[in-house]
């Protein structure tokens, strides 16, 4: 059942829209979700979009931080879209099989696997209609961190190498930085509460 809500759950790319509990301003580094267990941060050069990310739904949104800041801030990457979801608690035997997520999705799967306990699925079709003059290829992915299961997609533009093979390597990319920032944030936490505690 937990496992059928987070395919759900990746499925609703509620992060396509601005709803309750979306930020507006300047790009940001990182955001942290589920009470701090989860921080979400792009790889160098991708930042959080706060018009588009959804706190309420534990959804945000990867692009371009040159791009977000309207030429203002970070270094030029190719342009991509990534959404990550916060899912619910789970564990490694939870996460999806790249099959599952294809067909939870309904699209044909042309690759996938599972590295390092990360899902990764590449699908033939949909990416165009997240984003505009986008290819229809796109990526999903899977993983779990702090406790929670984390779904990612990886949109970009029609015949980018990020719709490609490459696509795999931005998603483990986003992933490492997804738990480096979160291990951070458990450091600082419990150095927090080890000073409490001696105070």
């Amino acid at each position: 059942m937990r496992r059928f809500a987070f395919l759900c759950g990746l499925l609703t790319l509620a992060a396509c829209s601005t709803g309750p509990g979306s930020g507006t301003g300047a790009p940001l580094a990182s955001l942290s979700f589920a009470g701090g267990a989860v921080v979400v941060a792009g790889p160098e050069g991708y930042c959080i979009d706060p018009a588009t990310t959804n706190r309420q739904a534990n959804v945000a949104v990867l692009a371009s931080c040159l791009i977000l800041s309207g030429g203002e801030a970070g270094p030029w990457v190719p342009p991509a879209l990534v959404t990550v979801t916060v899912g619910p608690r789970g564990s490694q035997s939870d996460l999806p099989e790249a099959a599952a997520l294809a067909k939870a999705a309904g699209v044909p799967l042309l690759a996938g696997g599972r590295k390092d306990g990360l899902v990764i699925a590449h699908l033939g079709r949909g990416g165009d209609s997240i984003l505009p003059e986008g290819d229809s290829r796109y990526w999903r992915g899977a993983f779990v961190e702090g406790g929670r299961m984390i779904g990612l997609a990886l949109y970009a533009p029609k015949g980018d190498a990020l719709t490609g093979r490459e696509g795999a390597a931005m998603l483990a990319r986003v992933r490492a930085s997804i738990s480096k920032a979160s291990a951070a944030r458990g450091r600082s936490t419990q150095a927090a509460r080890d000073g409490n505690a001696g105070a």
